[in-house]
């Protein structure tokens, strides 16, 4: 009897239950895995998404993970168009049946998977301007002939997946969006290719605005460029054109000492004027902190700086007079020295050349919890206060002499030392520029 009933479970019951398994399993994959999107919902997300979005990787990006959650595919491709006219894989991601994971993995494959621009289904789409579905092409035999059908076939296949999506941005192919299978195993719904065709529209315009915004920003650095070519043209030319003239007048005038002592200082100073444009530029361009770092006493520093100035200045006859509002408390700090002592000089400077007339200019110090103020006080002309967020721009200058890189550089140099910068002003009455730096811990 006991034999009789282990028969009955090994060739009756096992199988009955291997077979009820497997329905229920499947019947629980496609409860989980059914399409349970909002239409609508879905739509203002991708439109939202896009409209902030310039950068074409981002585009794919957004646009690949949005189709593989929201229709739960096995995987997706994009395809991009590349200079040879055909498509690459600029965008990959896929999900891992094997171990279970609901979480994706991405990556890039880019050259590995192409479609060329002569393929079956390039041709295909852009006569049809139609989504290629795998299990309907044969609802095409009219048009394409079984060869055909069957490499399309074969080409989905190689990539795993079921539909291919066309994006045409002003009436050229620009992506292929290639998708898997449903994990329900579902077929595409007639929902389904509506929610994809508006995915594909909204991906075109993106994709242009994209590719504006990328012209625009060429188009500016193109003209940052020429201004800054024109700029150092301009300021070039001047000292060559005096080291010319008088190269021209040596040979006549060589005998007179007068005139060989007065060619010898303008040669020098012009000499270094051109330098000072070329380390102003190499100087503001740099994007590496500077790795002189030492320990010093700002009030040193500031005083140094004022004591330089004010002797030029006084070389030169300009009838300016300084006050120094601090003690001599020592604040220590750590960082580039000579670097925060150019960046003073040009303030300062920026300060002096604004009293063309003579004037006062005040240094304040002030001790502020961590920090700092050093506070730089003129009483020039003043600026305007449509000017005053641009001073700091480079290649913007109101003076008449100068290529506008003294306060960028100053501000640059400041901000690598973790500080910041401000400036106050009023038209005839003056400008005060303050300076935050961390003090030493």
């Amino acid at each position: 009897m006991y034999k009789a009933w282990k028969k009955i479970d090994e060739y009756v019951i096992a199988p009955l239950l291997n077979a009820f398994r497997n329905k229920t399993r499947g019947i629980v994959t496609k409860f989980f895995y059914k399409k349970s999107y909002d239409y609508y919902a879905t739509i203002r997300k991708v439109s939202q998404g896009l409209a902030t979005i310039f950068d074409f990787d981002e585009i794919y990006r957004f646009v690949g993970d949005i189709i593989l959650s929201t229709l739960k595919l096995r995987n997706i491709y994009i395809l991009s168009a590349v200079h040879n006219g055909g498509y690459e894989v600029a965008y990959k991601k896929f999900v891992n049946d094997e171990n279970k994971k609901k979480e994706a993995i991405s990556g890039y494959d880019k050259g590995k998977i192409k479609i060329g621009r002569r393929s079956d289904i390039v041709r295909f789409l852009k006569t049809s301007d139609d989504i290629i579905i795998r299990n309907e092409l044969t609802g095409f035999e009219r048009n394409l002939d079984h060869e055909r059908i069957r490499r399309i076939k074969s080409k989905l296949e190689s990539f795993q997946c079921a539909v291919v999506v066309p994006v045409f941005a002003d009436k050229k192919l620009e992506l292929l969006l290639v998708l898997g299978d449903k994990l329900s195993g579902d077929r595409f719904t007639k929902e389904d290719i509506n929610l994809l065709n508006t995915i594909s529209d909204q991906t075109a315009i993106a994709i242009k605005n994209a590719g504006l915004y990328k012209e625009k920003v060429h188009t500016e650095r193109l003209a940052s460029i020429g201004m800054m070519a024109a700029t150092f043209a301009h300021e070039i030319r001047n000292p060559l054109t005096s080291l010319k003239t008088f190269a021209q007048l040596m040979p006549e005038k060589y005998n007179d000492a007068e005139f060989r002592d007065t060619f010898s200082q303008i040669v020098i100073g012009e000499i270094e004027k051109i330098n000072g444009l070329i380390e102003g530029l190499l100087d503001f361009s740099s994007m590496k902190k500077s790795p002189g770092i030492n320990n010093f006493n700002i009030t040193d520093l500031i005083n140094e700086t004022v004591d330089y100035v004010k002797a030029k200045l006084e070389f030169e006859k300009r009838e300016i007079m300084f006050e120094k509002n601090y003690g001599n408390d020592e604040i220590k700090m750590s960082g580039d020295a000579e670097r925060l002592k150019d960046a003073f000089v040009n303030i300062i400077n920026n300060g002096c050349q604004a009293m063309n007339a003579g004037g006062v200019l005040k240094v304040d110090m002030n001790p502020n919890g961590r920090n700092v103020d050093i506070m730089i006080t003129d009483t020039g002309e003043g600026i305007p206060q449509e000017d005053i967020d641009k001073i700091f721009d480079p290649f913007v200058t109101t003076k008449e002499m100068g290529v506008g890189l003294g306060l960028a550089i100053s501000r640059k140099i400041i901000e690598d030392h973790s500080g910041g910068i401000k400036v106050k002003s009023k038209l005839l009455k003056g400008t005060t520029f303050t300076i935050s730096l961390p003090k030493q811990n």
